[in-house]
């Protein structure tokens, strides 16, 4: 049988949920990625994608573009919206694609730490504390908040900045779509600009109305999470902690400063690099004498 990306991965598909570690995917770019095997979560990356593609197309083709060749839009509003898009498909690449802080299968703590990890009553590894072993990906990963079908990846230490500017940036691209969608159909002139040549969708109305639906779909969703979310950062506590203590049994954490709380996520006190998904996250407090960092 020859070798190579491709018989690896279909024998991976015999073993559905499990993580390619050993040779990840490489795409014909030469780019290796990583590679979780879930048709599950396929599915839900994919509608994703959908929902971010067909926004990207129809709304700038059907409302924006004409508009803003009418005069009625200024320069400003498809820059942004682009800008948004970008955004918000380049944090969904780096979330699916991100390592969100598995711990390794033979790594030993150092003396300081010894005391305060535990060993995975599943995979009987030794990881730091409030580590969580995912049987989705079967894998322990450093404070993992959950794992999230529509990036198809643990949310953990390293992409969790990642996860909450993909967010952000979908609540914000979500609400312009809504909100340019109902401008056009409900408030807008019609745009005496429209050469059907060039914008052949531009009074098709089931298309902007499809918008208008996922949009009411997807904005509350997206509102729950970036607030819960918000909210977990700044008490310091994770999903799953959440769900294992809903009643705060085990005493009601102090609420961290805004700045400290997202400067802990975001691996820097730079404000504006916290937008910025293209750079390096840095554990910013670590301890003396702990390879990990210590989520206490």
């Amino acid at each position: 049988m020859p070798e190579g990306p491709l018989c690896n991965l279909l024998a991976l598909c015999e073993c559905p949920g499990t993580m390619w570690e050993g040779s990840r995917l490489r795409l014909p770019c030469g780019v290796r990625v990583r590679f979780l095997y879930d048709p599950q979560g396929w599915c839900a990356l994919g509608i994703i994608s959908f929902i971010w593609a067909y926004n990207t197309v129809f709304i700038p083709s059907l409302v924006i573009m004409p508009m803003y060749h009418d005069n009625r839009l200024p320069l400003a509003t498809p820059v942004f919206y682009f800008l948004m898009s970008s955004l918000t498909v380049v944090c969904l690449y780096l979330s699916v694609t991100t390592n969100p802080g598995t711990v390794p299968l033979d790594i030993q703590p150092s003396a300081v730490e010894a005391a305060d990890w535990t060993v995975c009553k599943v995979c009987q590894i030794r990881r730091p504390p409030r580590s969580h072993h995912c049987r989705r990906c079967q894998q322990c990963v450093r404070k993992m908040d959950h794992h999230c079908p529509w990036i198809n990846n643990c949310v953990g230490e390293e992409n969790h900045w990642l996860f909450m500017q993909l967010l952000y940036y979908t609540l914000i691209l979500v609400s312009l779509s809504i909100a340019l969608a109902a401008l056009h159909l409900y408030y807008s002139p019609p745009c005496s600009y429209c050469n059907p040549g060039i914008f052949p969708f531009s009074y098709t109305r089931p298309l902007l109305w499809f918008t208008c639906g996922q949009g009411v779909f997807f904005f509350p969703a997206a509102i729950g999470l970036v607030f819960g979310q918000t909210f977990n950062i700044i008490l310091d506590r994770t999903t799953l902690e959440n769900l294992a203590d809903p009643y705060f049994r085990s005493g009601v954490p102090s609420p961290r400063a805004i700045h400290e709380a997202f400067s802990d996520i975001c691996g820097t006190k730079n404000v504006f690099c916290w937008l910025w998904p293209l750079r390096r996250r840095r554990a910013i407090t670590a301890q003396a004498g702990y390879s990990y960092y210590r989520h206490m």
